[in-house]
């Protein structure tokens, strides 16, 4: 295959504000998949500032974490694909899916709950897998505490925002101070229309995505903005050398047609040259990773376990047949 060189480049510039919600052609016949049917919840409740609902048994435990505005209705599916064979923890954010933001909502508040459910838990070195802002908190979580896990695996989340990934630190937090505003003054209308576009142009079966809409308007605005001005201060690449557990990301290689914020140009690319560009963008970004796999999921979009939910559990149980 050959590699589009200036591809990365282009979708650095183009991936856009919001790390949203999504699905494609495939995942048609799969509507259902947010009504997957789960097995008896062991318990749920309070840790730190999260809400954990626990499922299953047997090791390595996962723990899961969903993206912005989600809670573990996003992870349905793979609660019940993978509990009969893992203790599966689903996290909730403060301030998402109905819980109350206090002042937990918070990246940092997150990040030190999950080292208090690995202490409380008793967690021999469980699997850490994050979509998203998830995916971005599994990342700083494999730098900060890799001690704690046997593996990392991001979801379509990255170490940056794309679209600031040559910017200066004044830029990032100029623009980190911009998304804040914007979302915290948006009337509660403006900010649903403003979900309801993002959907739109993420989920392809138009049906799932009234349902993902509806699931995702049940998180705090105010918690929305916060965590989203943290992903635009976040850069966690001069770091990544500090992650000494493999990870993986598990990378969406979106079919035609293409979501709207990609160049027109990507359309008239061949497949194997559209596939080779998207995983030179997932590799350039997280250069760095000491030991990383990038497993591309194609004709999927952000929201990979929905759209691909198949596919989307073989390349998880792939990566975590190999950690030691």
């Amino acid at each position: 295959m050959k590699l589009v060189p200036f591809a990365p480049a282009v979708l650095a510039r183009v991936v856009p504000a919001a790390i949203a919600l999504c699905l494609t052609q495939a995942a048609l016949v799969r509507a259902d998949v947010l009504d997957a049917k789960l097995p008896a919840q062991a318990w749920s409740k309070t840790v730190g500032s999260l809400r954990v609902e626990k499922y299953g048994s047997g090791t390595p435990a996962l723990i899961l974490v969903p993206g912005l505005s989600c809670g573990p209705w996003s992870w349905r599916d793979t609660i019940a694909r993978e509990a009969p064979s893992h203790t599966v923890y689903a996290v909730t954010l403060a301030g998402f899916d109905g819980l109350p933001a206090g002042d937990g909502a918070t990246l940092d508040g997150a990040e030190a709950s999950i080292v208090t459910l690995i202490a409380n838990e008793h967690l021999e070195r469980p699997v850490l897998v994050g979509h998203s802002l998830g995916g971005s908190l599994a990342l700083r979580f494999g730098v900060d505490h890799s001690d704690l896990v046997r593996g990392v695996v991001s979801v379509d989340g990255l170490p940056v925002m794309p679209q600031l990934a040559q910017a200066t630190s004044d830029q990032r937090t100029a623009a980190a101070q911009q998304v804040y505003a914007t979302i915290s003054a948006a009337t509660p209308a403006e900010f649903a229309k403003s979900e309801t576009g993002f959907v739109d142009d993420y989920v392809t079966d138009q049906a799932l995505a009234a349902k993902v809409v509806q699931l995702a308007l049940r998180s705090d605005q105010k918690a929305v903005a916060e965590y989203s001005k943290e992903l635009y201060l976040t850069d966690l690449r001069p770091q990544l050398g500090k992650i000494s557990v493999p990870v993986a990301e598990i990378a969406p290689v979106p079919g035609l047609p293409l979501p709207s914020y990609y160049p027109a140009i990507m359309a008239s690319m061949s497949s194997a040259d559209r596939h080779a560009a998207f995983v030179g963008f997932y590799q350039a970004l997280l250069q760095g990773i000491p030991s990383l796999t990038i497993l591309p999921v194609d004709d999927a979009r952000h929201f990979v376990m929905l759209d691909q939910p198949a596919a989307f559990t073989a390349a998880l149980d792939g990566f975590i047949a190999t950690l030691k």
